[in-house]
């Protein structure tokens, strides 16, 4: 009889860490407060906790693997294990690895970090997957274990092992599924764009795990999640980081955190929080804190502080214009901008998002950011948002942050020169029909001028407010490894600065728009928690058959604000886009974010009641718009609502109206008291539905919630209850009395028979 291998504990109160002793493998990971192994399928690994990716003196990848343990010691709450050698096809390399598990006394997070000596002659160290966890599954079954991944604004999937190697995720775009030579299933997003965040979350309804990556210097990140799928039931987690090690050279990790929790992915948002604000402070909207300038990367993630425009977080709808030369066609010129914003205006939204301005239209010639002759001429387009700015509008253009036309005279040139190269030279090429574009380098300083210039130009001679920067924080950022850009850190060449780059792009932007005009700020598609620090609004979107869960970066980041698209999708069956069309302005509301709404072009002839509805809730968003930009995001902490009735919740902090405060627009904001502002979506309309709230509920790592007042009167909002059109309603207008009771020390609220409604509560 084979014994089996021996082991090694390393635990605290909270958690258990069992290891391999001749391989360094993970054998169980144990919360000691449920009695659960999270690890119960260990022979899931085939293969090792930690590989290294490195470029040979051809530029060829070559992935080296660790053998056995040389040296195990525990002492100190700290485990390393040392291989002194690494692995590649049977051949040792002389590459040393030391790997450290920190488990602090009663802490719930374990911290992981890696050291690598480089002492090959030929092998430049380019990438390194670690930690890299295989085999997990929580509790009894896989079937109720839900993974929540920050692909964008975020997702959550209930029962990935199933989901994920189905043909909705294998044929998904840039964040699809890929199946593995040894039969398992994955996929991994790069931070920072198609991954917002550096964390992830695996949880069941008693308590779950979370991996995260504390690195203050924000380098290219890969998120890796896989799966066995139904057949073999087990999850993995696993961190690519794009380090760079030179022959002769070391390289250390910043810490990776393995925390297990008894919560769901609130506990993870939490943590995480908490670290990233120690790097880079949550801005304040109100225009007295925030980041820019360019930020002290190498080695110390310092930031100055600078005000940050509050302009958006005010707002409550932007209408995107992408119907003037579009898809080929001329449709609307810049002559006829006054009469397009006037149509706007009569259904109360003013802020006017130009798309498909330049040559040649959307999605051609970029950047080439000149107006389209057969649109008008740019003293017509100049004219145009004067009378926009001149009516109490503003205008927002329409930039593409990452690619160039490969048909463009300049490519050859400058395309050529600023785009990202990968190992071998090639360029990276994006397909939008029918053009082919190059993937720019945000780290080459040629293109951060011509961004930042542009859309200095476009404020300083066309008068616009707003900058969007197309892709920025969607696409999937790429490592470049071409010397010309000077892309380095801590002083030496880097093909991992992509996030970087951007963050340059961002700080020449936001100070050149600035310096035309004070007001002007920076819109973004999608998001990137490094990147929020100069944005004013972030448009998120996934694609609704792919588990958005917008909440995700909302709660985690609540004072960054999310923009959402709420008009009717483009879908032919009629009754599943009016389902698809109620469910995105509940998530809208519910969240607090901007209307994205396109009256003129998105609503078919059949689609009056749909068209008469955002009317109705848009007034509603306007008139909650002061509450949103003054209170607090806590999701659905200290809520409980049944079926179908969902409900997000918002702590007052009691600054709206003190004495003489007025909002950026110059208006005076009336006085109230902190409180709560409850936001609930009823699509069936149900006249029984109640929500329990009970706002002493425990939110980690945030401000108490306000206790209630012993007597107070509840208001509440329905979508017919606002039914003024001023720009800025008076506080609590169109509020009335709400049912409402004490029972047990929770406060049962009756929901109205209405989609949408809100209920203000008064503290103490």
């Amino acid at each position: 009889m084979t014994s089996a291998p021996a082991s090694i504990t390393h635990e605290n109160s909270l958690i258990k860490l069992v290891f391999d002793q001749s391989t360094g493998r993970l054998q169980a990971i144990w919360n000691k407060v449920t009695g659960d192994n999270y690890l119960k399928r260990p022979s899931a690994w085939r293969g090792h906790t930690l590989a290294v990716v490195c470029l040979d003196s051809l530029n060829r990848k070559v992935t080296l693997l660790p053998g056995e343990v040389e040296v195990m010691r525990l002492a100190a709450g700290s485990l390393t294990m040392t291989y002194s050698r690494l692995f590649h096809a049977g051949e040792a390399v002389p590459i040393n690895a030391w790997i450290t598990v920190a488990v602090a006394p009663d802490s719930p997070e374990t911290l992981w970090t890696l050291k690598l000596e480089n002492h090959a002659s030929d092998l430049r160290v380019v990438e390194v997957l670690f930690p890299y966890f295989r085999g997990l599954q929580l509790g009894d079954a896989h079937t109720d274990d839900v993974i929540v991944y920050p692909h964008h604004a975020g997702e959550k999937t209930v029962n990935p092992v199933e989901k994920y190697p189905s043909a909705r995720y294998l044929n998904f775009s840039r964040a699809n599924t890929v199946k593995e030579a040894d039969g398992a299933y994955s996929r991994e997003i790069n931070y920072c764009g198609l991954a917002s965040m550096m964390w992830m979350d695996y949880y069941d309804p008693d308590g779950g795990l979370c991996l995260a990556s504390y690195d203050p210097e924000f380098l290219l990140t890969g998120l890796r999640v896989e799966t066995g799928g139904p057949d073999d039931p087990w999850m993995g987690l696993a961190m690519r980081k794009y380090a760079s090690c030179d022959p002769g050279a070391a390289w250390t990790s910043h810490p990776y955190a393995v925390g297990i929790h008894t919560s769901d992915w609130h506990w993870g948002a939490d943590r995480y929080r908490t670290w990233f604000q120690r790097i880079v402070p949550a801005p304040a909207f109100s225009g007295t804190t925030g980041l820019a300038g360019t930020p002290e990367l190498p080695g110390t993630s310092r930031f100055r502080e600078t005000p940050i425009s509050a302009r958006l977080r005010e707002e409550y709808a932007v209408s995107p214009r992408y119907d003037f030369r579009n898809g080929g066609r001329v449709i609307h010129r810049f002559e006829e901008i006054p009469e397009m914003f006037e149509a706007d205006r009569a259904e109360g939204v003013d802020h006017f998002f130009i798309a498909g301005w330049n040559r040649r239209g959307f999605d051609n010639n970029y950047p080439e950011y000149h107006p389209d002759m057969e649109l008008g001429s740019p003293a017509e387009l100049a004219e145009g948002c004067r009378y926009v700015n001149a009516h109490g509008g503003k205008v927002t253009f329409y930039i593409n942050a990452r690619i160039f036309d490969t048909a463009s005279d300049y490519f050859p040139t400058s395309g050529q020169a600023w785009a990202v190269k990968d190992e071998q030279g090639s360029l990276s090429h994006e397909t939008y029909e029918p053009r082919t574009f190059a993937v720019m380098c945000p780290d080459a300083p040629g293109w951060q001028k011509h961004l930042a210039d542009t859309a200095a130009w476009m404020v300083k001679s066309y008068g616009a407010r707003g900058i969007y920067l197309d892709q920025l924080g969607s696409a999937t950022p790429l490592p470049c490894y071409d010397p010309a850009h000077g892309h380095s850190h801590h002083g030496q060449g880097h093909h991992g600065t992509f996030n970087h780059g951007y963050l340059k792009i961002l700080a020449a932007v936001k100070a050149g728009i600035e310096e035309q005009d004070p007001q002007a700020f920076i819109m973004i598609e999608n998001c990137g928690d490094v990147y929020g620090q100069y944005v004013s609004g972030n448009l998120t979107w996934n694609g609704e058959l792919y588990d958005e869960f917008f909440n995700l970066y909302k709660y985690t980041f609540p004072d960054y604000v999310q923009v959402n698209m709420v008009h009717p999708r483009h879908i032919a069956d009629r009754p599943a886009r009016e389902t698809y069309f109620y469910r995105d302005v509940e998530r809208a509301m519910l969240l607090g974010s901007i209307f994205w709404v396109a009256f003129n072009r998105r609503f078919l002839p059949e689609d009056e009641d749909l068209k008469e509805y955002m009317r109705k809730a848009l007034r509603m968003r306007r008139a909650l718009a002061p509450y949103f930009a003054a209170g607090r995001f806590v999701d659905e902490i200290g809520l409980s609502a049944q079926g179908t009735v969902h409900a997000t919740h918002w702590i007052l902090d009691g600054e709206m109206g003190d004495p003489g405060k007025q909002s950026s627009r110059g208006e005076a904001i009336n006085r109230r008291k902190p409180g709560h502002l409850i936001v609930v979506g009823n699509p069936d309309q149900r006249s029984d539905a109640t929500i329990q709230f009970q706002p002493g509920a425990t939110i980690q790592s945030q401000q108490e919630a306000p206790a209630l007042q012993t007597t107070f009167e509840i208001r509440q909002l329905t979508l017919d209850g606002q039914q003024t059109r001023d720009r800025q309603p008076a506080l609590e207008a169109g509020f009335s009395p709400a049912k409402a009771r004490v029972e047990d020390g929770e406060l049962i609220l009756s929901v109205p028979v209405s989609r949408l409604s809100a209920f203000l509560i008064p503290g103490k």
